[in-house]
């Protein structure tokens, strides 16, 4: 018979256990960072678009959304959501601030004062930041689970 401590221990140790598996299956192939910083260009590029574009362009993001978390429960068994406790939204909210503040970006030089090419490279840059973002986040949120 285990006592309550030795039980307590093997839980904790499943756990721990559960949390390296969970690293290991963690590590997203290149493609993976690819879609979402793609996504996070295409959001900044739509104000360079024509507004039927435009449109097509978020059905394509809202429909990636969805292949993502698909994929991800395939491989991983389960989609971790970028915005979890812990110390990935030290990465999270960095990026999305920055995202963001190229969006605001796109839709001046785009809508406002009519310089679509801007909001291209505008776009080009939410890439490499989405890249390297989520590569960043991988890392902390595989260090977090202590592998």
């Amino acid at each position: 018979m285990t006592t309550i401590e030795e039980q307590a221990r093997l839980a904790l140790m499943a756990k721990g256990a559960a949390e390296q598996d969970l690293a290991r299956l963690a590590a997203c192939p290149p493609w993976r960072h690819a879609v979402f910083a793609g996504m996070m260009a295409a959001l900044v590029a739509t104000p360079a678009v024509p507004l039927p574009l435009r449109f097509g362009l978020l059905v394509l993001i809202l429909a990636s959304i969805a292949l993502v978390v698909q994929s991800d429960r395939r491989r991983l068994g389960v989609f971790v959501n970028g915005y979890r406790r812990g110390k990935t939204r030290l990465v999270t909210f960095p990026m999305l601030a920055l995202i963001l503040l190229l969006y605001a970006a796109s839709c001046y030089f785009a809508l406002d004062r009519g310089q679509p090419m801007v909001s291209l490279a505008l776009a080009a840059a939410s890439f490499v930041i989405g890249y390297i973002g989520s590569t960043i986040w991988q890392r902390v949120f595989v260090r977090e689970l202590g592998a």
